[in-house]
């Protein structure tokens, strides 16, 4: 039977003012709340069986209908609400102890306090809190026995009081589990929502080092693209010991086209011998825009005879696909020059130089028509690489 004991004192109540509330503070307010609302019945219904004084009914009333409520305020006035929320979960178990001393140990209400106050600290300190929470009961039992506020052990329940028992201590459980379940969906939704976010970065990385590595224009790959995979197919070539033609075409009287019918037909003959060689090359060939008017096409594998056969198609099939624009169309020609590897170069400023050569030569013997490089020794020594697409403008047009 219950006796007198010590009971919570009041605290200070919660500012009127708005504060940020701590996650562990709402959520503790809520859960601790609603399982001590559980409790209120289950130990009403015990005390009604036993009889008890105005006094235990007292107690009963301000432990778990007020001090769910002073213990939230505390916590949300204090400078440190986790650390007063975590003294609050100490004071939970300490209270749980006076209860369960003060009833005599009743099984099933202390199991449920037990229990509560338990998962209530591990939940949040892992099974370093079992060991305070479990202190804290022994300290609030230790105190009522000590205090003779008790009348010995008394295990037995009503089966009534069995069943609030069980009842409070399951939905106290549902309760935490229903807020693991949130934490974790939560958590599952921001992985989603972090995944999709990096893969989106990613998508646009690739747009943009795409971007960075193309012409707007044709849509070719660009010189850029070109002095990073020029070396890279070389050294592929050396290793399979295969040989490595390059092709360098620039449009016949380009200037013309632009002075004459202006730059949007100019752009659109561009485009036109841009889409011409893409469909030409195979899937391991790769076409450049080189700058202005001037082009390169890279072909793994290709010995001398393929890559003149490989710029005579091009130059026949861009000389007889006019370019229209209104009622009107245009025909233009290409020159070519094309140098190998390794004959004509070991790394890709030469191989670069000596294409230019050759269609500067192609250019000089009088335009539409493809040049092999016929090499000199020492011809290009210490030329720099940015001067293979300079010596095009002292090409003729």
């Amino acid at each position: 039977m219950l006796k007198i004991f010590p009971h919570p004192s009041a605290s200070a109540a919660p500012s009127g003012g708005q504060r940020r509330v701590y996650w562990l503070v709402r959520m503790n307010r809520r859960n601790r709340s609603i399982f001590y609302v559980l409790l209120f019945l289950t130990v009403a219904s015990h005390l009604w069986v036993v009889g008890s004084s105005f006094t235990a009914w007292l107690l009963l009333a301000l432990q778990f209908l007020l001090y769910p409520q002073l213990a939230y305020g505390v916590a949300l006035r204090s400078a440190d609400q986790r650390k007063a929320e975590h003294r609050n979960q100490l004071l939970d178990g300490f209270w749980a102890g006076c209860w369960m001393a003060g009833l005599g140990f009743p099984l099933w209400i202390s199991f449920a306090m037990f229990a509560g106050a338990c998962l209530h600290m591990v939940v949040f300190y892992g099974l370093r809190g079992l060991p305070m929470v479990v202190g804290a009961m022994g300290l609030g039992a230790g105190l009522v026995i000590a205090s003779g506020n008790w009348s010995g052990v008394h295990f037995e329940t009503d089966l009534r009081t069995t069943l609030l028992a069980m009842l409070s201590l399951t939905l106290f459980f549902v309760t935490y589990a229903l807020d693991g379940y949130r934490r974790a969906m939560y958590q599952h939704r921001s992985e989603m929502k972090l995944r999709a976010q990096v893969e989106e970065i990613r998508t646009l990385q690739a747009r943009l080092y795409e971007q960075t590595m193309s012409d707007p224009l044709t849509g070719l790959l660009n010189r850029r693209h070109l002095e990073k995979a020029l070396p890279s197919a070389i050294e592929a070539a050396q290793i399979e010991g295969r040989e490595l033609a390059l092709l360098m075409v620039d449009i016949d009287h380009f200037k013309n086209i632009n002075d004459q019918h202006g730059h949007d037909v100019g752009d659109e003959v561009l485009k036109s011998l841009a889409s011409i060689m893409k469909a030409a090359a195979r899937s391991d060939e790769l076409v450049y825009r080189y700058g202005g008017e001037e082009f390169v096409i890279v072909l793994p594998d290709c010995p001398a005879d393929l890559a003149a056969r490989r710029a005579e198609q091009l130059r026949r099939r861009f000389m007889e696909s006019p370019v229209g624009f209104g009622e009107a169309s245009i025909r233009a020609t290409l020159s070519c020059g094309i140098s190998l590897y390794p004959e004509h170069g070991a790394v890709a400023r030469e191989l670069l130089r000596s294409a230019d050569a050759a269609l500067y030569r192609a250019k000089a013997n009088g335009r539409n028509r493809s040049e092999l490089f016929a090499s000199t020794p020492g011809q290009f020594d210490q030329q720099p690489l940015d001067e293979a697409a300079g010596a095009a403008g002292d090409r003729p047009a």
